[in-house]
């Protein structure tokens, strides 16, 4: 590759355990006939195996480690470090075919100040899955074409310059289809997006790098049906989040004495609530009147002779409550149970809990935290036993999501009026931050109030 052209292209190559494809890639990569200095950058996600070792082999000019992966901020960690006018992004396991590969890239963007990106083609291996195949070969056809409304755009094979890149960083932020958030903004700043079939590399993966799982499904699912403005439109104003009828309880089972730590906790609960722009009514469920009152919100009496079971949880309060709530004369559609003793949780938290519910058309959805710690629990027989999925590293291991439904849990009135907290189409709101968990009762509380105050 000749030294002599003026501009320089950086490949940004992802890689986590990709022995088997680096080598491959690599050598396709520096045997491209292009007149141009050519730039490789690893961003290695602490792969275990030989990845590095066998990138060594090759005259990679950088190898950076990232420490926890999401695929926007892999790409923009190694963007950041290159030198390049031109940026290529490039799965590890996609081999470029044949030497053709860079330059018919590069000639879509050299003069085309329209075009904000361009990605190849992506053709299936022999031994690539059938699901596979049949993705690759029905999304990546054969005839070129520019897009001004599609906002597809795919990563595993991709080019840009550097000067679109500056002004569209990718989403930091998004646990996958970055490309498709990057292509939707372009296209909304008026810029085009280009398929070049004649760019093509080999892709084992497929569109599907973890199978066609319906988890991952609803997930990329979830975030397309959020980037489409038209089919979140399309929802009946009736059943947009402002205009449905939102109930929120929160149970108290202790008495509250103004001035006291509790009552703080509780303010603190109902400022949040009334902060959220869903939530229409908010009561508490107590022994007391009075702590109503100076919480300003509505009163649900405890003492009624409904209420006072032995065995009665707290999907049979919400129960109860609703029931109480409708004899008033109220009929909401969506009950969000909160317990106030969570001081620190998102702030948006509410509102988010709401529209996830409404636009994924869901009866339930409530906080998870996303928990990789070990754990044991002791049968009938006295004898412990580990329940988690297994001694692996972090890295290798799937976490145990444990709900959170104190710190807020909608659910339509329907499974509320069933005497459920959840039904069968649940959403979960991931929570990787330990500090939103922290639960006053199981902490301590004689030191939370100055920590509230300053979090809010």
């Amino acid at each position: 590759m000749s030294k002599e052209f003026r501009s320089t292209i950086s490949i940004i190559i992802r890689t986590k355990n990709e022995e088997y494809w680096i080598g491959h890639c690599l050598k396709a990569v520096f045997n491209q006939n292009i007149n141009a200095n050519i730039e490789v950058i690893l961003v290695d996600n602490q792969s275990s195996d030989s990845t590095i070792d066998i990138a060594k082999r090759y005259p990679v000019d950088k190898i950076i480690t990232i420490h926890k992966f999401l695929p926007g901020k892999a790409l923009n960690a190694g963007i950041r470090v290159s030198t390049g006018e031109y940026i290529v992004c490039l799965s590890a396991h996609c081999i470029p075919e044949g030497d053709q590969w860079l330059i018919n890239l590069y000639k879509n963007l050299k003069n085309n100040r329209k075009l904000a990106g361009i990605y190849g083609r992506q053709l299936p291996l022999s031994y690539t899955s059938d699901t596979d195949k049949r993705d690759l070969i029905i999304t990546f056809g054969e005839d070129k074409k520019v897009q001004v409304k599609d906002y597809f755009f795919h990563n595993a094979n991709s080019m840009f310059s550097r000067k679109i890149w500056n002004k569209f960083p990718f989403d930091e932020n998004a646990t996958n289809i970055e490309d498709r958030l990057w292509g939707k903004s372009v296209i909304e700043a008026g810029y085009e997006i280009a398929y070049e079939p004649s760019a093509s590399v080999y892709h084992y993966h497929g569109l599907h790098q973890h199978g066609n799982s319906s988890s991952r499904a609803r997930g990329i699912a979830k975030i397309l049906d959020k980037l489409d403005t038209e089919g979140i439109d399309a929802l009946p104003d009736s059943m947009k989040p402002k205009n449905i009828k939102v109930s929120s309880l929160l149970l108290v089972d202790m008495e509250i004495v103004e001035g006291s730590t509790e009552f703080e906790l509780l303010q603190s609960a109902v400022k949040q609530l009334k902060g959220s722009s869903h939530v229409n009514e908010i009561y508490v469920v107590s022994y007391d009147e009075k702590i109503s009152t100076l919480a300003g919100i509505q009163w649900i009496d405890r003492n009624q002779s409904r209420f006072n079971s032995n065995k009665i949880n707290v999907e049979k309060l919400l129960s109860l409550s609703l029931k109480e709530i409708e004899s008033r004369g109220v009929f909401p559609e969506v009950i969000l149970y909160v317990n106030h003793h969570y001081p620190f949780r998102p702030k948006n938290l509410f509102n988010e809990l709401i529209t996830e519910l409404q636009y994924m058309g869901l009866d339930s959805v409530f906080p998870c935290f996303i928990d990789y710690g070990h754990y044991w629990q002791k049968n009938v027989k006295g004898e412990y036993f580990q329940i988690d999925s297994s001694m692996d590293s972090r890295v290798n291991r799937e976490p145990i999501m444990r709900a959170l439904y104190g710190l807020g849990c909608a659910t339509s009135s329907v499974e509320i009026r069933k005497g459920n907290i959840t039904g069968d189409n649940v959403g979960i709101i991931p929570i990787d931050n330990y500090q939103f968990t922290l639960n006053t009762r199981e902490i301590g509380s004689q030191e939370i109030i100055e920590k509230i105050k300053k979090y809010e």
